[in-house]
């Protein structure tokens, strides 16, 4: 299976993302299951924000990326004749 674009949250920046919809101003140790790496790729990639000493808020890049279409990989049809 081909590796997911960037510009699409995995799981655990996707569950990041939700809390931070649903209660902005979030601790790093709220953000579970992103761990500190995850947290600051997210930040890297502009979806999260540091706010008010070590509180993340969600950005409107973050929010489009929630939105995002993810991609359904086609099964190979096959062909009788």
């Amino acid at each position: 299976m081909p590796s997911r674009p960037s510009h699409l949250p995995h799981y655990a920046e996707r569950a990041a993302l939700q809390k931070l919809r649903a209660t902005p101003g979030l601790p790093a140790p709220h953000l579970m299951p992103a761990g500190p790496k995850t947290i600051a790729k997210m930040a890297a990639k502009g979806w999260i924000e540091l706010q008010g000493g070590a509180r993340y808020c969600i950005t409107p890049a973050g929010e489009a990326a929630l939105k995002a279409v993810i991609p359904i990989p086609r099964a190979p049809q096959s062909r009788t004749r």
